[in-house]
């Protein structure tokens, strides 16, 4: 990896880390999305990706509404955001795991800044999905 890799990437996270902390406070982007999105839906982010890990890729957009993870492309992709486990961003790259199953999706994105900005709204949208869960690292202390 070189310096302006790492340049790059450091930048980017700091732009995910600064973009997280504006969702916290309800600030979310909103982008025009490219076709419809249902009534009451409201688009977050749209970005051209590469979807899969292969030659035989797909190629579209990454759409992000309130209601669903979105990719647009020669194949359509649907995903309800109560569906989704987990979001991880590494480099330029968007991966999704999913409720009760091992399947991930992975989008790749044009560059790191892209992909932080993707990723930090996927992971607000799909932690807002699931208001109830219980957060795995966090300390329950009783007193009596």
């Amino acid at each position: 990896m070189t310096v302006l890799d790492k340049s790059a990437e450091v930048s980017a996270e700091l732009e995910a880390v600064e973009l997280a902390n504006q969702l916290k406070h309800g600030d979310m982007p909103i982008a025009e999305a490219p076709g419809l999105v249902a009534p009451g839906d409201q688009c977050h982010f749209v970005a051209p990706v590469r979807f899969g890990r292969r030659r035989s890729d797909q190629y579209g957009h990454l759409v992000l509404t309130g209601w669903c993870l979105k990719f647009r492309g020669t194949l359509n992709v649907s995903v309800g955001w109560g569906e989704v486990a987990e979001v991880h961003r590494v480099g330029r790259d968007i991966v999704v795991s999913f409720e009760e199953s091992r399947r991930l999706l992975r989008f790749s994105c044009a560059s790191a800044g892209e992909a932080a900005r993707g990723g930090a709204i996927a992971k607000h949208l799909a932690s807002n999905a699931r208001p109830h869960a219980v957060d795995a690292h966090a300390e329950y202390r009783a007193s009596v």
